[in-house]
């Protein structure tokens, strides 16, 4: 996630350009980063067809707000707070809806009903992760699914090293809890 400095400095004059209206500069900004905003922001609101919408509305809330940006921190750590921030207000927003869109023909092939079952297998995970908090939800993805350290999402977050640890704790308990009740026979 360390940025090398030749990085930094291409994102300096490029925030600073797109700050001052230059769409050129912004577009590069995007391209550089829509990948980094789409993997976190896919991993909070999990695979559904509305992670476009969300990582388009974070662009536009940077796009809004980088002025703003004083340079403070690497830019990356604060495109992320403001992908956790979009997030987060989708999720919030959210309407528990089932969706339809991916039922598919029974006559598949074996390794199709594998990437199926798979697929499944990962629906059925962000199922259980809704249920969680946001906070223990953004702990859990970061620390377990993205494989960042304790002291790497404290820092990330704002919030401290002991509350961080607590919410990976308790939501790998609730997610437990979840995953156990709604597979009965099996032990997560």
């Amino acid at each position: 996630m360390a940025q090398t400095e030749p990085q930094f400095d291409r994102d300096a004059a490029l925030i600073t350009r797109a700050a001052a209206g230059d769409r050129h500069a912004f577009r590069q900004l995007y391209e550089r980063h829509v990948g980094y905003v789409t993997h976190h922001v896919g991993r909070l609101v999990g695979p559904r067809g509305e992670l476009e919408d969300v990582v388009q509305e974070v662009f536009v809330r940077v796009h809004r707000c980088l002025a703003d940006y004083r340079g403070e921190c690497a830019f990356t750590t604060w495109l992320y707070r403001v992908a956790r921030n979009v997030a987060i207000d989708h999720l919030r927003r959210r309407k528990k809806t089932v969706s339809l869109d991916d039922w598919r023909p029974l006559r598949q092939t074996a390794s199709a009903w594998r990437r199926l079952e798979a697929r499944d297998q990962l629906r059925g995970l962000y199922a259980a992760m809704e249920r969680m908090s946001l906070e223990h939800r953004e702990a859990f993805v970061l620390y377990e699914i993205e494989g960042m350290k304790l002291r790497e999402i404290a820092d990330l977050t704002g919030d401290p090293l002991n509350t961080v640890a607590s919410r990976v704790r308790r939501a790998r308990e609730e997610l437990r809890a979840v995953l156990e009740a709604t597979q009965p026979g099996e032990r997560a």
